[in-house]
């Protein structure tokens, strides 16, 4: 089959983890040539504030998903053409579902992100954050948040040692959205899309996807479902997909 587009995860798969981490050379001379037969785009649960060095790097220029899933960038424009918020209504759900964890909670807004004051609560929250925690607590607050309709709950690993963020945005604020989005917008069709990620929000994004690759560093959830295995992160494994998948090298 011939696809016409590439969705990538950012964080341990297109570069490592790490706020400092960049892609290594081969794999953005690998984009560089992929964007020549294929869209590609980003999919990642960074705020766009500190995905867009990372898209620059790249050359990137097709839309981006950002900011977990929340909102969809687009590079040529340097603009945020679509945001999902959660209803008020669940934001305070979600937030007495977490009133017993211990450390900071954060607002994520389209432009900002803040730290919850109980008191204080602004409109067009865009997702709600617990950073750096251990992941027997993270699961049992998943399971605890899990229970609000019309919400996404997850985690992904911290870029400090063994903690997670637990991370809530609207239902319909995953990256399997974000794919339907850009396929339609792209006038591309989802089962024409390569989607390639590692962690456990990657999962609706391999979901959505044609052709679903996972890293060889990949969680084990997502490895069950991937049609292929790339080399990790640290091997270049999305260069090694590009080369074989869309360069047929």
């Amino acid at each position: 089959m011939r696809y016409k587009a590439l969705i990538l995860d950012l964080d341990g798969t297109t570069l490592p983890h790490g706020f400092s981490s960049h892609p290594s050379v081969r794999v953005k001379a690998a984009i560089a040539r992929a964007q020549k037969f294929v869209h590609v785009s980003l999919a990642t649960g960074r705020p766009l504030n500190i995905t867009k060095p990372i898209i620059a790097e790249l050359g990137i220029i097709g839309l981006c998903s950002v900011h977990d899933s929340t909102q969809l960038y687009d590079p040529m424009k340097d603009e945020i053409i679509d945001v999902v918020t959660i209803e008020n209504g669940k934001v305070l759900e979600v937030l007495s579902s977490l009133s017993g964890i211990s450390g900071k909670i954060l607002i994520g807004l389209k432009n900002d992100e803040t730290e919850y004051k109980k008191g204080s609560l602004p409109n067009d929250i865009c997702d709600i954050a617990v950073p750096d925690i251990s992941e027997n607590i993270v699961d049992s607050y998943i399971e605890k948040v899990s229970k609000v309709d019309g919400i996404y709950v997850h985690k992904i690993p911290s870029w400090k040692g063994d903690l997670f963020w637990l991370v809530v945005s609207s239902a319909v604020a995953t990256k399997l959205h974000a794919v339907v989005k850009i396929a339609e917008l792209e006038k591309i069709k989802p089962e024409e899309i390569i989607g390639v990620g590692d962690s456990y929000n990657d999962y609706p994004l391999l979901s959505a996807c044609g052709l679903k690759i996972a890293m060889g560093n990949a969680v084990p959830e997502l490895k069950a479902i991937a049609d292929f295995i790339a080399p990790t992160v640290d091997e270049d494994g999305v260069a090694v997909v590009i080369e074989k998948f869309i360069l047929n090298q």
